[in-house]
């Protein structure tokens, strides 16, 4: 059951928020060609795509259909959400139960103090 959910809220994200939505738009790219090919024989796939992509765009007849083809416009769709007033104080009151409250450490440094009794064998000479 988790896998189809998944699939459907990632294809929810990417039809919305980013551009894999041109890809939807192939089916209008193929039928454009076919009718430039209909109408001119000789215009192959790079003809095609260097007229309605890569020069100057021309309004022309078939203006319309030429910005239904895929990467030609750019939706934007953002949401900005600015709340008018800014909270104070920002943060999260978690109550822990005993068991997971942190306990003050009490904490000194003793210099004479040696925690390994062998310690004094690993240590570089003393100059006296």
């Amino acid at each position: 059951m988790k896998r189809p959910v998944v699939y459907i809220f990632l294809c929810i994200y990417l039809l919305s928020f980013t551009e894999v939505r041109q890809v939807l738009k192939i089916p209008n790219f193929v039928e454009h060609y076919i009718s430039h090919k209909i109408t001119n024989s000789s215009t192959s796939m790079f003809s095609f795509i260097k007229m309605h992509y890569l020069d100057d765009h021309v309004v022309d007849a078939d203006y319309h259909q030429d910005m239904k083809l895929p990467f030609k416009t750019h939706e934007t769709n953002t949401f900005v959400a600015n709340p008018l007033t800014i909270p104070e104080n920002f943060g999260f009151n978690i109550n822990l139960p005993k068991l997971f409250r942190e306990k003050a450490l009490i904490f000194s440094y003793n210099p004479n103090y040696a925690s390994n009794p062998l310690a004094s064998i690993f240590r570089p000479p003393i100059l006296i």
